[in-house]
Order: C-alpha cells, then structure tokens, then sequence
C-alpha cells in the first residue's frame, strides 16, 4: 500500500512537470503552425488569382471535364458552376471561399454557389460514349433545404470529396438519378436521389415553382461530383452564415470597385478585386478560428501519450530509487546495529570492576566488531563509488591467471568445510580493474562456500568465445526461492531469512559484484539448478583466437 501511495504522489508531480514541458513544445508546435498554415493561405490565393489572370481569355467547352480554375466568356450559369469547383481550395483548414466573377463592363458573369455537381451519363442506346453535365442547385433551392442537403452529404463524405476515396461504402453505390430541366449543358434539378445497395437515400427535392411550364427529365448518372460549401468544419448552419456575411463583403466591395474601380481591397485584408484584360475577379474567404491547429491531432495525442508514459516511466524509477534507497538506509542501520551495541555493552562493562583475566577479552571483542564496522564502511564506500559511476582502471588482464589466485585463497576455508573447490579455467583476456575483479571473484567464491552444504562441491568454470567472456561460479546446496533470486544482488538483501550474522559478510558481497561488473560493461544473474546455484557473469573480452 505504501508503495503504491508512493508511486501515485510521484506520478502526479511527473504529470504535472511533462505536461507543462508537453504545453510548452505544443504552444511553440502551434505558433509556428499557424505561421507556416498562414503562408500556405496565402499562397493559395495568390495562386488561385494568379490563375485567373493567366486563364481570363480562355473558353469553357460545354460537355467536358474543365478541371478546377477555367474562366473566360460564358453566360452567367456556367460561370457560377465554375467558380464554385474552387470551393475546397481552403477546405484543409475548414474555411471557405466566395468568388465572382464580372466582364469588362462591370457585369456579373457568376458567383460560387453553395451546391453544385456534375454527372457522366451515357446517351439513350449508347453505352460507349459518355456525357459530362453540371447540376445548379441555388436558384432552386432554399436555405433549409440547402443545410439539409448538406447533413446528409455529411453522412456520404467522399461524394464531395472531403474523404479520400477507399470507403467500403463506394461498393455499394450504384449511382445517381436526376430529375430536371436542362439548359445546354447545365440542368436545374427538380429531384436527386443517390442509389445503394441497401436503398436509395433523397438529396433533395424542390418545391420550387422554378419549374412551372418546363418539361423534365430523368437522367441516369454513374457518377457524379458534389460541391458543397456547407460541407465542412463548423457544420451546415454555421457555414451558411458565413456564406450570406462573405456575400455582404463582397457586396460593399462591389459598391466601392464600381466608384473607384482598378484593383481594391476592403480593410480585412482577405476582400479584394482583382482585375484582368478581359474580366475581374472578386474573392473573399473565411477561416475558423482553429484553422492554425491544421494537422497538429496526431502530434499532439503522440506528444501527450509520450509525456504520460514518460510521468509514469520516470515515476517509477524514481519511487523504486526512493524505495531502494529507503531499503538501503535501513539495511545499513541495521548492520550497524548489532556491533554498536556490543561496543556499547563492552565499554561499559570495561569501566566496571571488572575480572582482569576478562579485560583481555573484552578489548579483542572490541576491536573485532570495530574492524567489522570498519569492513562495512568500506564495503560502503566501495559500493558508492562503483554505482556513482566511478572510473574503473583499465589494464590487461590475464583473467585465467586471475581467477586461479582466487580460487588459491580460498582453498584452505573449502578444505575446513569439507568442501570440494574445482575449477574448469580456459584462457581469457580483457582490460579491467584488477582489484575490482578480484573482489566479484572472491565475493562470489566466498558466498557459494559458506551456502554449499558439507560434502558437496563449489565448481569456478571460465570460457571465452569471441570478445565474450563468461564465468560461472556454481556450489551444491538448497535452491533459492524464485522470489528471491533478482532481487539477491540488492543491498543488505538475505534471501536465507534464517541466516545469521555468523555466516559472514556484510550482505553487501553480490551488491559489489554487480556494480564492478556492470562498471566494466557486464552483466550477471542467478538460476536455480537441480541441486544447487549458479551465478553466471559476463564480461566484454579482448578477441581471442578462437
């Protein structure tokens, strides 16, 4: 439970660090966002009225595709079909655009429209050749029925193409019929029904008396193009308003082209005219206000992830690094303990009318728990230096040779347990630490001798193979716990609970044989096997001729 309280508290404050460090890289993420989506706006107005001025003499043939900017001398109804195939032009950002168009004489030829489309039919009998018309919706249209045109083409988005082609539901689609009158090239539809698979779905059906006196016609589509400007970020009712309030703009800035003339902008900064040899171009657009947070979902959910994970992340070490610490204090506390207290006791017992015969030994008593706090400092201050990351010397090494004295010293000790020490060395070179080495040598000998039981066998095996050198230090005796063997190289960590002190050591042997080995770029473990342990370490080598 503690630890769990533990690693909530240092949670929260990670969080509360990464977040400000995830709003801070979001923030500058976001104002250099919005320069660059800034400089892309206008670029592409520039190029759209750049594109104006190159195409102002050129012709729309009626009956063919005309691609996406084409102007130049048509009736007014094929000038509103054009001009609103431009309606996607900011549609990345979610904004909009209004245009028109005048002749020389100040006339209007047409404005962008709210819903237009065009449609590939084949002729009666013909099922070769095709033909290409375009569908205008306004003139026949009301506001609602616009906005409700516009909820179900929210349902159909790559019908206007504001999602990518690939939707499952393009199978299923069977095309377009059309009821309407025409008028050359252009037809004034009374009624559009999209067919599916699963039913056909109304787009709309007017009620216009447009209509009155003119004979329609059915047309059978398979395929169609929509162009809907209430398609789009802020929903169909919010961008009908802000179409009707660009149409006013455009208004005023046709009231002051008409006094003025030439090339004219209204004070915002985004209504102007702009004038050619053969027409004029009138423009006015809209952006939301999120329009500079474009492209930025993905960075910003990964980014905000990656600070959760990284609170957690650095949470959890750092309340394991407290927990070890808190573990270590205590650990150490407690090794202190035990010899303080028989000082304690033997001193004052030396100040006492004691029997001098015991003088004697109570002064080796003494000095012998004094050299083994003095052997725990050490081992202390040993364990300190290597896990601060303290420089190893680096020198080569004979590790053979260095393992063989190891073994050498502590032969006597085996011999008094009954204890058989093997060795099974193959020669092995690295640069390293003598002393260091040494010491994971001894400690790992030491601690398989005092748990090897009396009879048994502690077997020291050296093996080099390329630049890896593996040595394993194995001893007979009772199995360690799988709860306990990853955690048997922790400070002050027993295993045994039964052990005592007077097995020896200062419960900081394995402690210091991973930090050297580690600090020397090795790693080591321990396993269980049938009837004993083995360490294994593993060290980076000289290369070696085999």
């Amino acid at each position: 439970m503690k630890n769990g309280r533990l690693l909530l508290k240092r949670f929260v404050l990670m969080s509360v660090i990464f977040l400000l460090l995830w709003g801070a890289v979001m923030g500058a993420a976001v104002w250099r966002n919005s320069q660059w989506s800034r400089e892309d706006v206008s670029r592409r107005m520039n190029e759209y009225r750049m594109g104006f001025q190159r195409n102002s003499q050129l012709t729309w043939s009626p009956g063919t595709h005309t691609g996406v900017v084409y102007f130049g001398t048509w009736d007014p109804e094929r000038a509103d079909i054009l001009l609103s195939r431009n309606t996607y032009l900011l549609g990345r950002y979610g904004g909009q655009l209004v245009s028109r168009a005048y002749d020389k004489e100040g006339s209007l030829l047409g404005q962008s429209q709210l819903l237009t489309a065009s449609i590939t039919v084949y002729p009666p009998g013909d099922t070769v050749h095709f033909e290409d018309y375009d569908l205008l919706f306004d003139p026949v249209m009301t506001d609602e029925e616009q906005v409700a045109a516009a909820r179900i083409l929210e349902e159909h988005p790559w019908l206007t193409g504001s999602e990518p082609y690939g939707n499952p539901e393009q199978d299923s689609f069977e095309g377009v019929v059309v009821t309407g009158w025409r008028d050359g090239a252009v037809i004034y539809p009374q009624k559009v029904v999209l067919k599916f698979a699963d039913g056909p779905v109304t787009l709309m059906e007017s009620k216009s008396g447009f209509f009155q006196g003119k004979e329609l016609e059915e047309y059978q589509a398979f395929d169609v193009q929509i162009y809907a400007a209430l398609v789009g970020a802020g929903g169909p009712e919010a961008r009908l308003e802000a179409y009707q309030a660009m149409e006013e703009k455009l208004d005023q800035l046709e009231l002051y082209w008409e006094e003025h003339g030439g090339s004219i902008a209204l004070g915002d900064g985004v209504t102007m005219m702009t004038p050619c040899e053969e027409m004029t171009l009138a423009t006015t657009y809209q952006l939301p206000d999120t329009y500079y947070f474009y492209g930025l979902g993905p960075l910003a959910l990964s980014t905000l992830g990656a600070a959760v994970a990284l609170a957690l992340f650095t949470a959890w070490l750092e309340s394991r690094a407290i927990r070890r610490e808190r573990a270590f204090v205590r650990g150490a506390a407690h090794e202190l303990k035990t010899p303080l207290a028989v000082l304690r006791t033997h001193a004052e017992a030396l100040r006492e009318d004691i029997d001098p015969a015991k003088r004697g030994q109570y002064l080796d008593t003494v000095v012998a728990e004094s050299d083994r706090m003095a052997a725990l400092v050490g081992s202390l201050m040993d364990l300190a230096r290597l896990e601060s990351g303290g420089k190893v010397e680096r020198e080569p090494l004979d590790l053979a040779a260095l393992v063989e004295n190891g073994a050498a010293r502590l032969s006597l000790l085996a011999e008094e347990k009954n204890i058989e020490l093997r060795t099974q060395l193959a020669p092995a070179s690295m640069l390293g630490d003598r002393l260091r080495l040494e010491e994971v040598v001894d400690n790992l000998a030491d601690n398989a001798l005092r748990h090897c039981t009396p009879g048994g066998a502690v077997t020291i095996a050296l093996a080099q193979k390329g630049r890896r050198i593996t040595l394993t230090v194995d001893n007979d005796g009772p199995v360690i716990p799988q709860k306990h063997l990853d955690r048997l190289f922790e400070p002050f960590y027993r295993g045994d609970e039964g052990r005592s002190r007077a097995d020896g050591g200062t419960g900081l042997g394995l402690a210091i044989v991973r930090a050297a080995v580690e600090a020397h770029g090795g790693r080591c473990w321990a396993v269980n096997r049938t009837g004993g342990v083995t360490f294994t370490v593993v060290l980076p080598g000289l290369q070696s001729e085999t």
